[in-house]
């Protein structure tokens, strides 16, 4: 009796308990399967989704835009669309991290069957292992089909690895959503500042200033993800100023720009900045993480209008 009573108050039921409190069993089988969504979705679909793959294919070989880093956020970024999804249907603060929680258990259930290999967030991870350093390279999308990607480890040791860098990309999504950046003077920052990284990005390739590759080369073909990030970016700008309520859309754009920066910082092999590129690449490049992460929160709030408009009309109707 005494070991029931003890174990039945123990840390880790008290958190299952405070968990079962504030989300309904309903709640939490909708995070559950938004989190098994963004785990297939961004380990496996990617490659069926963007063209030329979810890692440096997509961006480099495709978009021909520059490097390094930009081919390792994007199941980050396509992850936001579920994240931004689970907040707009439960309405509860903490979603985001209890479903990043869930992929980051996914993924290191995938590594450890996988002998190794990486699921989960493309990212910085980290590594538990008994060698080799304690950060190691990310790796593209995780997907098996991938293939290998910009700042993955090299030669054939496999290491189990945490992500964590999820948990931040969550974190600032969530923050967003308690901000009133709907009120002044936040409306008119943000769209302000879009606006502004849009026109930068099109000047530069407008006059000749675009670079592709991971070596920062001039742009020997037509930049077409310049072209793209720009537009959508002024698109975005509009959307954002006329629509001030969608804070997720910022969260999430801000939370792939710091993404990109923190890889930059910290993924080099010699020192801080050292896997920055070159500085001609870095503003249409923190444009397009942006705009990746703010499409793909956007698109949430698309198909949350489609549903709820088919329930008020499609369904009375019928």
């Amino acid at each position: 009796m005494a070991i029931t009573e003890a174990s039945s108050s123990s840390p880790a039921n008290n958190w299952l308990e405070k968990i079962r409190g504030y989300f309904t069993w309903q709640d939490l089988v909708i995070i559950l399967v938004l989190a098994v969504l963004a785990f297939l979705t961004g380990n496996f679909g990617l490659n069926y989704v963007l063209p030329g793959g979810p890692g440096s294919g997509f961006v480099h070989g495709f978009l021909k835009l520059p490097g390094p880093g930009t081919g390792i956020f994007n199941v980050s970024a396509f992850t936001c669309l579920w994240l931004v999804l689970g907040l707009l249907i439960i309405k509860k603060p903490g979603t985001a991290l209890l479903i990043v929680v869930l992929i980051m258990i996914f993924g290191l259930a995938f590594s450890l069957a996988m002998g190794g290999h990486q699921g989960g967030f493309s990212s910085m991870n980290r590594s538990i292992s008994n060698s080799g350093s304690a950060v190691q390279g990310p790796e593209g999308g995780g997907a098996p089909s991938g293939g290998p990607s910009e700042g993955a480890p090299e030669g054939g040791e496999q290491r189990i690895r945490l992500d964590y860098l999820g948990l931040v990309v969550a974190i600032i999504i969530e923050i967003s959503g308690l901000i009133a950046l709907e009120k002044k003077p936040w409306r008119y920052i943000f769209p302000a500042f879009l606006a502004l990284m849009g026109v930068i990005t099109l000047a530069l390739m407008l006059t000749d200033n675009a670079k592709m590759g991971e070596n920062g080369a001039a742009a020997t073909v037509f930049p077409l993800g310049y072209a793209v990030t720009g537009l959508l970016a002024l698109c975005l700008a509009v959307i954002l100023f006329m629509y001030p309520d969608g804070k997720y859309i910022i969260g999430a754009g801000c939370a792939e720009m710091f993404y990109l920066a923190f890889c930059w910082t910290f993924n080099g092999t010699s020192g801080l900045f050292s896997w920055a590129p070159v500085a001609l690449a870095i503003p249409p490049l923190l444009t397009f993480a942006f705009v990746f992460g703010a499409v793909a929160a956007a698109i949430s709030y698309g198909g949350i209008l489609l549903w709820n408009t088919y329930t008020r009309y499609g369904i009375n109707k019928a």
